[in-house]
């Protein structure tokens, strides 16, 4: 059944081959192929022409069909953008525009059309002549339409794509297509078949809406010298050697948002020049900072901590400056500062970020706070004896209970009755218990004397009346 199925699939597909011969070649020199798209086994993608800049040989490593049916299948993980069989038949999978899973290495995949051929790298065949042709004639198209110089930089082998981990044949070590593939000869048809390339040059831009600083390149054929870059009609700047690179990048934030023509003038001597246009559609978010740990007009005391964030671009550095003088520099996230508002004024204060990004945009944010006015300190009470628990002329029986209210600092209260020492107290509250009864009725005059630092002391005397028994 299986060999049924290859039978049947290479039937419909020398069919479909005979129709698209019949049609004929393309007026712009592209050889008849057959479309065949594969699935699953690609990335899609929105490669313009000009981001071509490499073709690589490949060898199938089995017969025509059988590998235009591997090749299409999700389950092979691999793929061409064209098969060429040793008749000079021409099968293609994958968009030019989409990227073909052919290297074993991305950055080349991204960059370059893959092209197998039937045969096998080390088989006794080589590579017959009709196949040389129909892949020379095809790498020509795409080589003129690419503006891609015709070389073996640019026209590459599996066997010198460079492997990830190192070494070449990419992630695999592939050594096709091997010492029987031709490549003088092979160039040479491609060089024939590709013609006299007419000067030309294109602007080289990322696809999409633009933000931030992007790669700026014009791809121009060999004859050409100098080339100018403008902006919405305006020059702004000329290279004179190839590769000719907008150097430092094209700066999209100081367009605006919008649509904007680029323009790459080539010039390769007196009136002869090319120029293109690109329009470019630029978006770039605002540049600014949020912060968090004070709020404006908040009222602090002590340490104030602030966690400051970019949005719209990253951000190279931060500047943290108060009342307008610079007192932090960050140039790493997270955007950390500390500003201990205890050693500042009473009064408004000003804190103050700047960023830079990237891209050269400055953004500011301004946090006025207040710093509050430090607590007034209780004022000492002076060292005193404030008044008793007794009163003047008060009449007294049994036990009573003496104390003296001491303000500010005392070590101890002397307790004295008639002259006579009857009690200290070292601690608050100073209380001595009278025993009245032992005492004669009638007036008996009282003194407390309180004792402070730095040997002061003062006294308080009052008289009370021990009532008759």
């Amino acid at each position: 059944m299986g060999l049924l199925r290859v039978t049947v699939l290479a039937a419909s597909l020398a069919a479909s081959f005979v129709l698209a011969a019949a049609a004929g070649a393309s007026t712009d020199g592209r050889p008849p192929v057959v479309w065949l798209k594969g699935e699953g086994n690609f990335t899609k993608s929105h490669r313009p022409v000009a981001s071509i800049d490499k073709i690589v040989v490949h060898v199938t490593e089995g017969a025509f069909w059988g590998s235009v049916r591997w090749l299409k299948s999700p389950r092979a993980h691999a793929s061409s953008h064209y098969v060429v069989s040793r008749g000079g038949k021409i099968v293609q999978l994958v968009h030019l525009s989409d990227i073909a899973w052919h290297a074993g290495n991305w950055n080349v995949n991204t960059q370059s059309i893959g092209i197998e051929h039937e045969g096998f790298t080390y088989g006794r065949g080589g590579f017959s002549n009709a196949q040389y042709h129909a892949s020379a004639r095809l790498a020509g198209w795409i080589a003129r339409r690419s503006l891609m110089p015709i070389d073996r930089r640019h026209f590459i082998g599996h066997a010198d794509v460079p492997a990830p981990g190192g070494g070449r044949g990419g992630s695999s070590h592939h050594t096709d297509p091997g010492p029987r593939w031709k490549w003088d000869y092979y160039l040479r048809l491609v060089r024939r078949y590709a013609g006299a390339q007419k000067l030309s040059v294109l602007p080289v831009v990322p696809a999409g809406p633009l933000r931030g600083v992007i790669r700026w390149r014009a791809k121009a054929t060999g004859d050409i010298s100098r080339v100018e870059f403008s902006i919405d009609g305006r020059v702004v700047r000329v290279d004179r050697r190839a590769p000719f690179v907008f150097a430092g990048g094209l700066n999209t934030t100081k367009l605006g948002n919008g649509t904007h023509v680029l323009q790459v003038h080539g010039v390769a001597g007196p009136g002869r020049y090319d120029i293109a246009r690109r329009t470019i559609v630029v978006d770039n978010k605002a540049f600014a900072l949020t912060s968090a740990g004070a709020r404006p007009w908040t009222k602090v005391r002590g340490a104030v901590k602030l966690r400051v964030r970019p949005w719209g671009a990253k951000a190279a550095s931060m500047t943290f400056l108060v009342d307008g003088r610079r007192r932090a520099v960050d140039r790493r996230p997270p955007f950390l500062f500390a500003w201990n508002a205890a050693r500042a004024k009473p009064g408004k204060h000003v804190l103050e970020i700047v960023a830079s990004s990237v891209d050269g945009r400055v953004a500011k944010r301004r946090i006025p706070l207040v710093v509050a006015r430090p607590a007034p300190r209780p004022k000492p009470k002076p060292f005193a004896i404030a008044g008793h628990s007794l009163t003047a002329g008060q009449t007294v029986a049994g036990l009573a209970l003496w104390q003296a209210f001491v303000t500010g600092q005392a070590s101890r209260v002397e307790f004295r009755i008639d002259g006579v020492l009857r009690g200290t107290d070292l601690q608050r509250p100073f209380t001595l218990g009278w025993d009245t009864a032992l005492e004669p009725p009638g007036e008996h005059r009282l003194e407390a004397r309180a004792f402070g630092p730095g040997g002061r002391e003062v006294a308080s005397p009052l008289s009370v009346v021990v009532a008759a028994g």
